[in-house]
């Protein structure tokens, strides 16, 4: 059976062969199972705040260490040594940079954040996408950085920190309770990023036993989640703000149905973009996908 002879040569739970065979040419199929399985690039992420690319560059070049700018992004970099402790690296004490995947660091862009705007991270932590919000304005306006778990969020704010970020602002709290628990806040963000829990299949190089961890049951609960967290946004938002849906998972029922759903659900809202990025895809990186939607 290709199906099972795939799932075996690559280390991956049937289910899941079966369903990049159903969502994928075999060739595509194949990319995924490989990248699955091999060891993850090491990313950064420049604070354009506080230093350019080309100066990091050279800062790294200077230290004997190779780096390359990538195409994802103007702050986007590869490490192409592995030098064991980050926070040895030139730069890493000033703030100069961060790591973060280069899939990742293409989603925060798509809100196109300004400075002024208030802008709330609904599910925060590890809070890349949130510093990097607050460095795409500028510094300038709020960036709201919510999360259930405070151990995950004093992480988040000792990286603002690090970065020297103040326009980033800390609240531990679920987000589904948002709008009853902080009533001044609805109708308060012109921009919302929603980086929900999800299955994570698009970040099995990085955590290897995922594969084994999630079943397609746990995948439809967090489905459930997932649409629970995107009504929870709807109050929250200003007339004409975007609400931007994201996820480090490939599975359609948390990505595309989800949106589809919500739209069913919202039908004067509008869809603006869409995109998927696949583990194995030629550019690398993780797997992402993300939704921009507008209301009315």
């Amino acid at each position: 059976d290709p199906v099972q002879a795939f799932a075996l040569r690559h280390s991956l739970p049937d289910w899941l062969a079966t369903c990049l065979f159903s969502w994928l040419p075999q060739e595509r199929a194949e990319a995924f199972a490989r990248a699955a399985n091999s060891p993850p690039a090491l990313d950064l992420r420049v604070n354009r705040c506080r230093a350019s690319r080309e100066a990091v560059l050279e800062a790294f070049a200077a230290a004997g260490l190779a780096v390359a700018a990538l195409p994802q992004g103007p702050e986007a970099l590869t490490l192409l040594d592995r030098s064991g402790d980050l926070r040895q690296l030139p730069g890493f004490s000033e703030g100069l940079w961060c790591v973060q995947d280069r899939s990742a660091q293409a989603v925060a862009p798509l809100l196109d954040p300004r400075p002024g705007a208030r802008i709330l991270d609904a599910c925060a932590a590890p809070g890349g996408k949130a510093t990097q919000l607050a460095e795409l304005m500028g510094d300038r306006g709020e960036v709201w950085a919510v999360d259930r778990s405070a151990a995950r969020l004093r992480r988040v704010e000792a990286n603002a920190e690090r970065l020297g970020l103040h326009a980033l602002h800390a609240l531990a709290d679920a987000a589904v309770n948002l709008a009853a628990e902080r009533p001044d806040w609805q109708g308060r963000f012109q921009a919302i990023l929603l980086d929900a829990p999800c299955s994570g299949l698009g970040t099995l190089a990085r955590h290897a036993d995922a594969r084994w961890r999630i079943e397609p049951e746990a995948v439809n609960q967090l489905a459930g989640l997932q649409t629970q967290l995107l009504e929870a946004m709807v109050p929250l938002l200003a007339p004409g703000g975007r609400l931007l849906y994201a996820t480090c998972t490939v599975h359609p029922l948390e990505n595309q149905e989800r949106i589809a759903a919500f739209q069913a659900a919202h039908p004067t809202w509008s869809l603006l973009r869409e995109q998927q990025c696949w583990p194995g895809d030629p550019e690398g990186g993780d797997g992402f996908y993300a939704a921009l939607l507008q209301a009315p």
